[in-house]
């Protein structure tokens, strides 16, 4: 009985690293045919009120190639789901800033906020060990 759950809890082991290695190296090695789906912060250096912060998004929709746009008028940003194949994000906020007479800017994080880019992952763990020893195989 002993035998059987240590067998049965090795191969579920093997499995979802298997799943974890099949899944970096899709990620990593191919180029993706289709839209390439991208997000971005773009912060107003003003306080925007609800009338505005519908015209930008609703303004923002309708170019091709934008998935998604909301405003957060609380902390004064909006976030961009746009096709990186089609926009860049420098672009959207230098038409943000001449479409809508404002002065927004591309949220950029700082090194620490990229280096602790997934908070929900404990960086001492194994499954990110692993996902960083995948990851160095199929990036070289």
């Amino acid at each position: 009985m002993i035998k059987k759950i240590i067998i049965g809890i090795g191969l579920m082991v093997i499995l979802l690293v298997s799943i974890l290695a099949v899944h970096i190296y899709m990620v990593t090695s191919s180029k993706p045919s289709g839209p390439n789906w991208a997000m971005s912060q773009i912060d107003f250096n003003e306080d925007i009120d609800s009338l505005k912060s519908v015209a930008v998004s609703a303004g923002f929709l309708d170019m091709d190639g934008l998935k998604d746009a909301r405003v957060n008028r609380v902390s004064d940003y909006m976030v961009v789901l746009y096709d990186r194949q089609k926009h860049s994000p420098h672009e959207l906020v230098s038409q943000m800033n001449s479409k809508f007479d404002m002065k927004a800017s591309l949220f950029q994080p700082s090194e620490s906020e990229l280096a602790a880019s997934c908070p929900a992952i404990d960086k001492s763990s194994l499954t990110y060990q692993l996902g960083g020893f995948f990851q160095k195989i199929f990036t070289n």
